[in-house]
């Protein structure tokens, strides 16, 4: 076809600017109803033969329409050939169009020309019968000369009327000419009857429905419903998924009222509106991270909402009230899941750190030494140690002092670690014997560890013992170089090297010398540097 163009939505637009649409169905696009208007004028032939052109000849004699090619306008067939058996389709007398076919190529039964408005959707249909059984005819439909839809056959029984309709589109078209051509042209029968041609408007039946209103907490989402449209458009944009969906994701920081605006097939709009609501967001407290020493308890305490759970409920009193009793044995991180009056959900967290037993507390054996001797007390812990009473003491804060003792004494060592835990007691027993005759005993011995902090107590570490001759110290750090060395056994080191503070760390040590008794002294070990 010379000058065809596409056209949108599946229409063509010819060179006369017509468009046509050919559906399967004869029904009206959704959200557009059938208008009750036939625009079709003298659709129905009560007004007789007029409204309309034919290329068959008209004739309103009796007996007429025993030549091929006639029509005439009645309602009583037989009276222009007796052989015709038919009746007017609408009830009552009325009249239709009956013809004789012609036997020439494609002539138009019936054409009219008709205001239509662009871009509106109409039905066109008509009803056809058989006059006679033999050869129906088969009638298409055109507008502007080009076939809409059709041929489709007439009934083979006679006086029985079918209905044939298809939607079609309008386009930029005002008007358009619309014919029934019969594809038949046989002479034996092809004799039938045409009535109630119309084209109907497809109007406007839009009803759009927003939904219901709906309540959600804050910061979560709702999803609207619009219903009834071929095309939406959803008002604030700014809080929705998607402004021009059907069904738009909303999720809003405060009460909004949304507001749909539809269109539908043939210019159709229709509005709604719903508002969702918005819990405000409540405020939930967990409580601060907190460090407890092991063996102790602390109470969690929640606040800001009206149902709790706690997460996990390991070494909880109670893991669904606000502010259970946890008693751990080790960290552990709680998570609260929080509901509040409207059903909205928070969610918080701390840990509970818990220091590690630093136990048990070991003192030395109980011992008895004779009157005017000293005793070397020592404890398993380095740092936090505090003896009592101070009495016969070197020192009453340190893990090593020497006791002096003129009497019997109890003494109590209390150890509290770096994280201010009390890690336990214990006691050792000094008894005098002032009886015996003073024997020194040489010893030579070296501390575990010290802490030179200056602060007056185990700041320095060397030799102690009784009746030593001789002694050469040497002090290692952990790659080998020499540190410190002396020959002097009042002399200690003092965690230095060269007038640098070393840093804290395990160090070697090696010792040499000689007793009174002439005991020969070669020991090797480590020290512990502490701050």
């Amino acid at each position: 076809m010379r000058g065809i163009k596409p056209c949108l939505a599946g229409l063509f637009i010819f060179a006369t600017c017509f468009c046509i649409s050919y559906q399967s169905q004869a029904q009206c696009p959704a959200g557009l109803e059938l208008g009750t208007e036939n625009i079709v004028v003298n659709g129905d032939f009560s007004a007789g033969n007029t409204g309309f052109v034919s290329d068959h000849g008209f004739c309103s004699t009796p007996g007429c329409l025993a030549t091929e090619g006639k029509y005439t306008v009645a309602g009583d067939p037989s009276v222009y050939q007796p052989t015709f058996v038919g009746s007017d389709h609408t009830t009552g007398a009325g009249n239709f169009l009956i013809v004789n076919g012609a036997t020439t190529t494609d002539p138009a039964l019936w054409c009219q020309t008709i205001p239509v408005d662009p871009n509106s959707f109409y039905q066109i249909s008509y009803w056809v019968s058989s006059m006679v059984g033999q050869s129906p005819a088969s009638i298409q439909v055109t507008l502007n000369t080009f076939p809409f839809f059709g041929p489709t056959s007439a009934p083979g029984n006679v006086n029985q009327w079918n209905n044939f309709s298809q939607t079609w589109v309008s386009g930029l078209n005002t008007s358009v000419t619309m014919c029934l051509v019969n594809k038949n042209d046989d002479a034996n029968g092809n004799d039938f009857g045409i009535d109630d041609i119309s084209i109907k408007k497809c109007e406007c039946a839009l009803v759009i429905d927003a939904g219901e209103g709906d309540s959600v907490c804050y910061g979560d989402s709702v999803q609207l419903m619009g219903v009834g449209a071929t095309s939406y458009y959803w008002t604030p944009t700014s809080s929705v998924s998607c402004f021009t969906c059907e069904n738009p994701v909303a999720t809003p920081d405060e009460t909004t009222t949304y507001t749909v605006t539809a269109s539908g097939p043939g210019g159709c709009r229709a509005t709604d509106s719903v508002t969702v609501v918005i819990f405000p967001p409540f405020d939930l407290h967990a409580g601060p991270d907190t460090s407890i020493c092991f063996g102790e308890s602390v109470q969690l305490t929640a606040d800001g909402a009206v149902s709790y759970q706690w997460l996990p409920a390991t070494w909880l009193s109670d893991p669904f009230i606000a502010m259970p009793l946890c008693s751990p044995e080790t960290s552990i991180n709680y998570y609260l899941n929080a509901v509040d009056q409207f059903g909205c959900k928070q969610y918080d967290s701390l840990k509970i750190n818990v220091w590690p037993y630093n136990g048990p507390v070991i003192a030395s054996n109980d011992t008895t030494v004779c009157l005017g001797d000293a005793v070397l007390l020592t404890v398993n812990q380095l740092t936090g140690v505090v003896w009592s009473p101070d009495d016969f003491l070197s020192c009453v804060e340190c893990s090593q002092p020497l006791c002096f003792p003129d009497t019997g004494i109890v003494y109590t060592v209390s150890v509290t670690d770096i994280n201010n835990c009390f890690s336990g007691t214990d006691t050792v027993v000094i008894s005098v014997d002032d009886s015996c005759d003073i024997i020194i005993i040489p010893t030579m011995e070296l501390p575990s560890a010290f802490s030179p902090n200056n602060d007056g107590q185990n700041d320095f570490f060397k030799v102690l013992g009784n009746g030593i001759e001789e002694i050469n110290l040497m002090i290692y750090n952990r790659w080998g170089q020499l540190v410190f060395s002396t020959a002097n056994k009042d002399i200690g080191w003092d965690g230095t090297y060269e007038g640098d503070a070393q840093e804290i760390g395990v160090y070697i040590w090696q010792l040499k010398g000689s007793l009174i008794d002439g005991t020969l002294i070669n020991k090797r070990g480590n020290v512990t540097l502490l701050r």
